[in-house]
């Protein structure tokens, strides 16, 4: 319904996007998901692999995590980490909770 209800918003002039990290058989046709809120910890790298690598045995080939945890405040050994995963899954984005430190690199001081 969210991408129906895109289509009629735009009236069909644009392509919608959508992620979601709640889906169901047939959802890779509208959109994305993502793996859910992880933890800047190493065993939520070794966990996003295998799920994205499950996931997409099922058919849902776009997928990603949150890099490079969605909570918690990552060393910058697991930012090196989390990124190198990172740049092998179909979907990457940089993102984290409000009360956390910008993900992007380039934000960084």
């Amino acid at each position: 319904m969210s991408y129906k209800g895109l289509i009629d918003r735009d009236e069909g002039t644009l392509r919608p996007f959508v992620l979601t990290r709640s889906y169901f058989l047939g959802s890779q046709k509208y959109g994305g998901y993502w793996t859910g809120d992880n933890y800047t910890e190493d065993e939520e790298v070794f966990g996003s692999v295998k799920m994205i690598m499950q996931n997409g045995l099922g058919g849902a080939i776009f997928g990603g995590a949150d890099i490079p945890g969605f909570i918690g405040d990552p060393s910058q050994e697991m930012w090196v980490r989390m990124y190198q995963a990172g740049m092998y899954y179909p979907f990457f984005r940089a993102h984290c909770d409000i009360n956390n430190v910008n993900r992007e690199p380039w934000l960084q001081t």
